[in-house]
């Protein structure tokens, strides 16, 4: 992989075990990088969690929603954000994956956000990619989040 497109990779740990608190962190991350306009995509484990992740972000803020739109179904081809539990064809700027495998095709992303908390099987997946991105030579950052 080029120097020039290795993404840079932030891994966020939370100081909890449970995944209300993994999906609250995402839309809170999705709504501070929105704020500078650029593209989002969010990669959910399965479909389950792309619904709720869907319903999260038109509520998670008492007053405001976060823009997106659901991938596949017929979704708002502008929308600032988007979530679904299959890579898209297109490249964002930000990929926030939180699912427990490497995304495939990572040099089309400029950015990547991988969020853990203290489960025992979701570090364990963490460290796994963690390994992934560094023998791929990606710049890698660590964030205790303890809020």
């Amino acid at each position: 992989m080029s120097q020039q497109k290795r993404p840079r990779v932030d891994f966020y740990k939370l100081n909890s075990n449970n995944r209300t608190s993994i999906n609250r962190f995402c839309c809170q991350l999705a709504d501070k990088v929105f704020r500078i306009g650029v593209p989002i995509f969010v990669k959910t484990k399965d479909p389950a969690e792309t619904r709720l992740l869907d319903e999260l972000m038109w509520t998670f803020k008492d007053n405001s929603f976060l823009p997106h739109s659901v991938l596949g179904e017929d979704a708002d081809t502008q929308a600032p954000i988007f979530i679904g539990h299959n890579l898209p064809d297109s490249p964002f700027y930000l990929l926030i994956n939180l699912g427990d495998d490497l995304p495939g095709n990572i040099e089309r992303y400029q950015r990547i956000a991988e969020i853990i908390n203290t489960a025992p099987q979701t570090l364990q997946h963490g460290r796994v990619r963690y390994s992934a991105y560094k023998k791929a030579e990606c710049s890698l950052h660590f964030h205790e989040i303890t809020t």
